[in-house]
Formats: structure tokens, sequence, C-alpha cells
């Protein structure tokens, strides 16, 4: 049994990109907290998912999406899900929203559906970078937004994303280049998630109110 004085252990960490550029300031989010144990691995090659090509639900906590890959193999599916099977904490930001819009299964679990052409019912979803928009909060106890403000930001405005039921939204926007939901969590086998729209670019990541909310998914996602 642990001393009442041990330090609490820290979070583990992985950041996952691959698929979409952006700007290195992202990880800026992630290095000012030391209380992370963290680690960034990218797919190789682009669109692919190789990070999941080992088990690593057993190595992490928390598993940061900022990827946007379009191609899953079995191997890699069984590895990917593994994540949800034992517990780990997920939060996907901005352009991994984007990632496999034809598995159904990703979009149970996240509780969303878009597709960059039409399909079926679905039109082909917009996009508009450098927009000014507010961010309004609608689960104002929530964990993931305790002491982030209604707040506006400079960032990319994704349209025509549909939100399926059972999730919880934590922030709106009346910006009509936007979704109208931009944050929200929902749960997945034995996991919590944490969906943020907002996220392209430099802006917003030194947006004191932004991190705060990252850090806060962070947090609440991780097993307790």
């Amino acid at each position: 049994m642990a001393a009442a004085t041990d330090p609490p252990k820290p979070v583990r960490l992985l950041v996952v990109t691959g698929g979409h550029g952006f700007d290195k300031r992202f990880f800026d989010l992630f290095a000012s907290h030391p209380e992370w144990k963290w680690e960034h691995r990218e797919h190789a090659p682009r669109s692919t998912s190789t990070v999941y090509s080992k088990p690593i639900a057993r190595d992490f906590d928390v598993v940061v999406l900022y990827d946007m890959p379009k191609r899953i193999t079995e191997n890699e599916e069984r590895n990917f899900l593994d994540l949800f099977r034992q517990g780990k904490g997920v939060v996907v930001l901005h352009h991994a929203l984007c990632s496999y819009q034809t598995w159904d299964t990703f979009n149970e679990i996240t509780g969303y559906r878009m597709r960059e052409s039409n399909a079926g019912a679905l039109p082909t979803f917009t996009f508009l970078h450098d927009v000014h928009f507010p961010l309004q909060k609608v689960a104002v106890d929530h964990p993931v937004l305790e002491g982030v403000p209604n707040f506006d930001v400079f960032d990319e405005t994704y349209g025509r994303v549909y939100l399926d039921g059972g999730s919880q939204p934590l922030l709106v926007t009346n910006n009509a280049t936007s979704m109208p939901i931009v944050a929200w969590t929902r749960t997945y086998m034995l996991s919590r998630l944490v969906m943020i729209q907002p996220g392209h670019g430099p802006q917003i990541f030194a947006n004191e109110h932004y991190r705060r909310l990252v850090a806060n998914a962070v947090r609440w996602v991780a097993p307790r």
C-alpha cells in the first residue's frame, strides 16, 4: 500500500497524429503539465493506423487523437478497440473528427457522422478557416468545464456534422458556419470520451481557456 505522502502517479498519456498536417505548437498543450507522462506517436504512411499495429492499451491511461486516418486493418482495429475494453480515456480533437468516416464502429464510439463526399443521406461536410466564433457552456457543472468560462476563439469551423443520441453537450456556438454543438462527452464500453471540434492552429493553442478545456478533458477521461 502506498504511503499517504506518496505523490500521485502521473497520467500516462499518448498523443496520436498522422494523416493531417498541423502546427507543432500543438504539443505545448501537453508539455506544460509535469503531472502527465506523455508520449507522441504518428501513423506512417499517411492515412493508415500503424500506431495500433501493436497493443497499446496497457501502456497508457489516456489517448488524445489528433490524427486523421482513413484505413484500419483488422489487427489495428482490435488493438484500438482494446482501449475501450480496458476503460482507457480518449479525447478526440479537431481534425481527428474526420477520421474513419465509413467505419460505423468509430461513429458509434464518438457519436457523430460526417462525410467528405455525399454518402446516402449525408451531404459533404464543410470547413472554414480563420473564423471568430463564440463558445457557450451548456453543462456548466461538468468537470470538463471547471474554470472554463464562455469564450471566443479564432479557429476553423466544421459544418454538416451530425451528432447521434447518447452524448452530453458541453459547448455550443451560434456561428452559422459551424456545427451547433462543438464539444461533447460520451461513454463507450468502459471508457469516457471527450470530443472537441476547435483546435486547428496556434491562436487557439495559446488560448488559456482552450488549454484549460483540453487539460480538464484529459483528467476527466483518465481511469479513476
